[in-house]
């Protein structure tokens, strides 16, 4: 599967916005990015996100905003591919072009807000509390409008976005997305086969082949590329896996460490610890208190 520019929004250099809805059994994107920016409602589903350099999990109602050109990747989990469990995805995707405003306002106050917004979507932005509930509430009203009355409710989604500073950036502070073409394909190949195979043990020199390296070759493109060593991606990826699994309380914290591809306890803590800040306990207790 080859990492691509995706041009399926068919408004590139047009003063407008495109809606696409999507309702299917699973995401299974590969590595990609688009020239429009992208403003994501996942209504239903979840699993594994990987945005820039950022690895960790999409869930149902988040509202994710990235910049043109930044490369990401969906993938459902397991379940999703199990037929006897009935799942199923559905998302909302808003796609417009980065100098749609610029083109259809000369207020300066607006457009200087607009580009702090964007500036920052270029690490990839995931919105809550108050903003991420008035702006689906826009898009489920967008999504069944059209014309200028859809083209006002977009503006007034724009300016709600523009003010608000409830999001956290996703992408790493001095991530700079510098791939090209055959760094996508070697990335996109090297994602799809840890995200099938994170949960058990990996030797660097398998995924080295994949890029027909050698394993020290290997993990100094992969450094230079994301600005995070191989190691500490697949531990951000399994991490990311735990904190699912550890939203459930009845799996216990041991069970998560090994269905997570961690060896022994020690590393997985010590990890976990590392990337979230808390331990799986205080994660769990975090997460069930909210």
């Amino acid at each position: 599967m080859k990492a691509e520019l995706i041009i399926d929004a068919p408004i590139i250099d047009q003063k407008k916005i495109w809606i696409k809805k999507v309702e299917k059994a699973y995401l299974d994107h590969p590595f990609h990015f688009h020239h429009l920016c992208e403003l994501t409602w996942i209504e239903k589903g979840y699993g594994n996100l990987i945005l820039g350099d950022y690895v960790g999990g999409f869930s149902e109602g988040e509202l994710l905003f990235e910049n043109a050109r930044l490369p990401h990747l969906f993938k459902c989990d397991a379940a999703f591919y199990d037929r006897n469990q009935n799942l199923c995805t559905k998302a909302t995707a808003i796609y417009f072009p980065h100098t749609l405003i610029p083109k259809i306002t000369d207020d300066t106050e607006s457009i200087s807000l607009y580009q702090e917004i964007l500036n920052k979507a270029e690490r990839g932005l995931r919105f809550y509390g108050q903003t991420k509930e008035k702006a689906i509430e826009l898009i489920k009203i967008m999504s069944s409008t059209n014309g200028l009355e859809q083209m006002g409710y977009f503006l007034q989604l724009i300016a709600l976005i523009n003010r608000s500073k409830e999001f956290e950036c996703l992408a790493s502070v001095g991530y700079k997305n510098s791939n090209n073409e055959q760094d996508m394909d070697r990335f996109n190949k090297v994602y799809q086969f840890l995200l099938r195979n994170f949960n058990r043990d990996i030797m660097v020199s398998e995924v080295a082949a994949i890029c027909y390296m050698t394993p020290n070759s290997f993990c100094r493109y992969f450094k230079t590329k994301t600005q995070k060593t191989f190691t500490r991606f697949l531990n951000e990826l399994r991490v990311g896996h735990a904190c699912k699994l550890l939203q459930n309380s009845h799996a216990s914290v041991s069970n998560v460490c090994y269905e997570s591809g961690f060896s022994s306890p020690v590393n997985f803590f010590k990890f976990f610890k590392l990337v979230t800040n808390k331990t799986p306990r205080e994660y769990r207790n975090s997460w069930l208190s909210s």
